[in-house]
């Protein structure tokens, strides 16, 4: 489905009018500081003080070792006057390249499934970070809350060969894919807060400290073996391993949980 007529109609014209037009307008939208509000997505450790007791901040600043691309809702986009098929997120109000809270919960969960775990408890702690499965009559939230991650790189273009995946030939028939990428060496911010659930009948002692070593875990499954691209089974979205410095965890005596399996 084309989301945008007059981009579409631009395909068949010979200027470039329409894309200039809009670049300009979010030019003026975006201002002249890149930062623009973007601090005002992400919560601070100062906001621990109103959170309940036990709750935690992860920020983790990576560096993409393989390229990242995402599926937007549009067929393509024009960016600098070029063209995209297969173009990457981006953010409505600041245009930045983007990976939605939702596309992280989503690649998160399935790396939380891929953890070397005990059986049962793997699937309570699942289910205690993500929250039910949908259709599960005791509906539950999960104590995990996801937040966006802006990249400040500019997405470049990238072609994809389809290969036969037994003779990783390619495929007869089948054109290159066109995608619209963040490039490896593409740098992020990825901030999660962890609120865990009141101490009812169902509480154990050192479930907290559980349930974040098996974060921590998942994390790693996510980061470093499938990543968290729209094409993870191919290597897209992973990312070069993390530097000491580039973990944040507060309250801070719960950092070493994280660095300890991260770096």
């Amino acid at each position: 489905m084309i989301h945008d007529y007059y981009l579409f109609k631009a395909k068949e014209y010979t200027d470039t009018e329409i894309a200039r037009s809009k670049k300009e307008i979010l030019n003026k939208v975006i201002g002249d500081k890149e930062d623009k509000d973007i601090r005002d997505f992400y919560p601070n450790k100062d906001d621990l003080n109103n959170l309940p007791e036990n709750s935690v901040l992860i920020k983790l600043f990576f560096t993409l070792k393989k390229p990242y691309t995402s599926k937007d809702e549009g067929e393509f986009h024009i960016i600098d006057h070029r063209i995209f098929e297969n173009p990457i997120v981006r953010d409505k109000f600041t245009g930045f390249p983007m990976v939605r809270p939702s596309t992280w919960k989503g690649h998160l969960r399935f790396a939380a499934g891929k953890v070397e775990w005990t059986e049962n408890d793997k699937k309570k702690i699942i289910k205690r970070l993500f929250g039910s499965e949908p259709g599960d009559e005791n509906a539950l939230k999960g104590s995990l809350y996801f937040f966006p991650t802006f990249f400040k790189n500019k997405a470049e273009r990238d072609v994809i060969t389809p290969l036969n995946r037994e003779t990783r030939t390619p495929v007869r028939g089948k054109a290159p894919i066109s995608l619209e990428v963040m490039k490896a060496g593409s740098e992020g911010k990825f901030y999660l807060l962890y609120i865990p659930y009141p101490k009812g009948k169902d509480y154990k002692e050192g479930q907290i400290e559980e349930d974040l070593k098996f974060l921590a875990e998942a994390l790693r499954v996510m980061f470093y073996i499938y990543g968290f691209s729209a094409k993870k089974t191919s290597g897209f979205g992973v990312v070069e391993k993390l530097e000491e410095e580039g973990v944040k965890v507060y309250p801070e005596d719960r950092k070493e949980i994280f660095s300890s399996i991260l770096c």
